[in-house]
């Protein structure tokens, strides 16, 4: 529970709620802040100095509400060895004002240089790669552009956005293959079971012998698809206790991990567009031409072309059928057609799609 009783200047800026506050014009009506007041009227001097503060950087920016606590936050850190009890004594609104000056050259210099700030800066991209002792090389993308980076041992990247990436120059020599992201990559990894390889995203790692797959990186969370073969992901910090993950947290085809960076959370669902998971040279592609197709088979087609687990009442749907000509409709549609005609609905529930309906006569 926060203790409001405890706030001072720089409690108030790493608030969210009292950012969006502010950002709302300060409303009386049902205000905590209001009623922080009336129970402690001694914080009034900090809470005044700590809007004019967020005032003051929103009359000079075209910042968003969530950009606005994002750089309020990443002052807030980056100042906090001078905001010592030393410093406080002489002066804190001079502290705080010093800072916002130094948001306002910053928002000058460009908001593009922050917009991929990471939410925990023990695993920031730039501190990792700082302390590793490979010999790196960093490759990065525009904005509006990608680029394709081949690495020694022969994956290749594809960065996308304003991306950065790090990678041992000597890579393909080592016993495990270890690259460094920032921004949003597409991995096609070359396959050899005896190095690993591993990638650094703000705090989580993806370990992979060869596949593909795409990493995102921003905000405050990092989330990771993939598109072939088996990937493990986990969290480069200790886990907190009430989450218990006791092994790595293992993705198949068309699986998303999501990671959100401050809670130290891990979990796993369906990603938003499975795709077709690619077939060998030799396998016959699976057909989505039904007619009078039993449900059953209709079920087993789909998990077989996405890789995913579609569970449903086998005894209460034994007796539909399906008559519709598909081909390259979004796995989704799909559902939606099929759940349309036999009087069903579905849910995804985890890495599940699961079918209820009353059947058919």
């Amino acid at each position: 529970m926060k203790q409001y009783k405890d706030y001072e200047v720089e409690n108030f800026l790493a608030d969210d709620d009292f950012v969006q506050w502010v950002r709302n014009g300060s409303p009386a009506n049902g205000s905590i802040w209001q009623d922080l007041l009336t129970a402690y009227p001694e914080k009034k001097a900090d809470l005044d100095e700590a809007r004019t503060f967020i005032l003051h950087i929103q009359s000079n920016s075209s910042l968003s509400d969530t950009e606005l606590t994002r750089e309020v936050n990443r002052i807030l850190s980056s100042t906090s060895p001078a905001i010592e009890t030393p410093v406080r004594r002489l002066n804190s609104r001079s502290v705080w004002w010093q800072a916002a000056a130094a948001i306002l050259l910053l928002i000058g210099i460009g908001w593009s240089l922050w917009q991929y700030w990471p939410a925990t800066p023990a695993y920031a991209y730039e501190q990792v790669v700082k302390s590793s002792d490979l010999p790196l090389t960093e490759v990065a993308s525009t904005q509006g552009e990608s680029r394709v980076v081949t690495l020694p041992d022969g994956s290749r990247i594809t960065l996308t956005g304003q991306s950065r990436l790090s990678y041992a120059r000597d890579m393909d020599k080592r016993s495990v293959r270890e690259v460094f992201l920032t921004g949003e990559a597409f991995f096609d990894v070359t396959k050899n079971p005896k190095r690993p390889f591993l990638v650094y995203a703000d705090g989580l790692v993806t370990r992979v012998v060869g596949t593909s797959f795409t990493i995102r990186t921003g905000g405050r969370e990092v989330s990771v698809v993939v598109r072939t073969g088996r990937v493990a992901v986990y969290p480069m910090a200790p886990t907190d206790e009430s989450v218990k993950l006791t092994e790595k947290l293992m993705l198949s085809p068309n699986q998303k991990a999501t990671y959100l960076t401050e809670a130290n959370q891990l979990t796993r669902t369906i990603t938003d567009q499975p795709l077709v998971v690619p077939t060998e040279s030799d396998q016959k592609a699976v057909s989505f031409e039904f007619e009078n197709t039993p449900i059953a088979d209709v079920f087993a087609r789909l998990e077989k072309a996405y890789g995913l687990s579609i569970v449903y009442d086998k005894s209460a749907l034994k007796n539909c059928q399906l008559t519709v000509p598909m081909s390259d409709e979004p796995f989704f549609t799909k559902l939606d057609i099929i759940c349309r005609t036999i009087g069903a609905s579905y849910k995804v529930d985890g890495t599940q799609v699961v079918i209820t309906g009353a059947g058919c006569d």
